[in-house]
């Protein structure tokens, strides 16, 4: 009996973490990776200046910030499309923030 009920109570466990844990928005998951110029004629100076606040308090709360320009957009890509989701951020916000880093990331000649 007490092995039935330990299976089912690591069953209801597992079962709550699936459900529980973050997922990629599709939004966020499926966007393209936009060259900055793309980003900034898509963004105004305003929604991007609201990317780096979102970005500087709430990716600020589990680890150190990491420079826009230490990534190329598709080093940014990558790792947004996990961290967004961790930070819990809306899509709108998730998308400001791409867009912020993006705009400031580091381009193939700076590699």
């Amino acid at each position: 009996m007490k092995k039935i009920a330990a299976i089912i109570l690591y069953g209801a466990f597992a079962t709550l973490m699936v459900h529980c844990s973050p997922k990629a928005s599709k939004a966020i998951s499926e966007l393209p990776v936009e060259s900055k110029e793309q980003i900034v004629a898509q963004y105004s100076p305003q929604q991007l200046e609201s990317g780096k606040t979102i970005f500087m308090s709430s990716c600020n709360k589990c680890h150190k910030l990491k420079e826009p320009g230490s990534r190329t957009p598709e080093q940014w890509n990558k790792v947004l499309k996990r961290m967004i989701p961790k930070a819990r951020l809306s899509d709108e916000d998730g998308k400001l923030v791409r867009a912020y880093l993006i705009a400031n990331s580091k381009t193939a000649i700076d590699k």
